[in-house]
């Protein structure tokens, strides 16, 4: 028997897609996440980027090491993909379409950054419980002012993560 798309589970049912639903706003989530990072004592110099009037991303300096300079991290919440996301699992379920994308894109923000501020309290607990050194926990977000260390190896086609040839 094959299931027609109204009652097919999207990929949202399908898997425990962790629910943030609340109304809490876009600032009071960012305000948290630089309190919560500048109470760990490893975070200074916090600044916002801007897409119109959404936040897309943080970026702050986290001392790694004593006597080094800090490493400028970039944290960016992908709005546009988790709106996205709610867009074709809206698409996919409703049974009148008469929302548009744009109806989803302050939910994706408030979702993005709620999922933001998880990550920054699982990371930096890690960090002070020595389970992770700073530059493992914010790796793939250290800012070289053009770009994230991400962007840089994913640019390169992820060259430097090469498997050592056989000997």
């Amino acid at each position: 028997m094959q299931m027609s798309w109204r009652n097919s589970k999207t990929a949202a049912h399908q898997m425990n897609l962790k629910n943030y639903t609340s109304s809490v706003p876009v600032e009071t989530t960012i305000a948290r996440i630089e309190q919560y990072l500048i109470g760990t004592g490893l975070v200074s110099g916090i600044g916002k980027e801007y897409n119109g009037k959404i936040v897309q991303s943080i970026g702050f300096q986290i001392e790694y090491e004593a006597g080094k300079l800090p490493l400028t991290i970039k944290l960016a919440a992908r709005v546009d993909a988790c709106c996205d996301f709610f867009w074709k699992d809206h698409c996919a379920t409703a049974r009148r379409n008469r929302k548009t994308r744009e109806d989803f894109l302050e939910q994706a923000a408030r979702t993005a950054w709620r999922l933001q501020e998880d990550d920054v309290r699982v990371q930096t607990s890690l960090i002070i419980l020595k389970q992770r050194t700073v530059v493992e926990a914010f790796m793939a977000s250290i800012w070289d002012g053009e770009r994230t260390f991400y962007q840089r190896l994913e640019k390169s086609g992820f060259k430097q993560l090469a498997a050592p040839k056989a000997e």
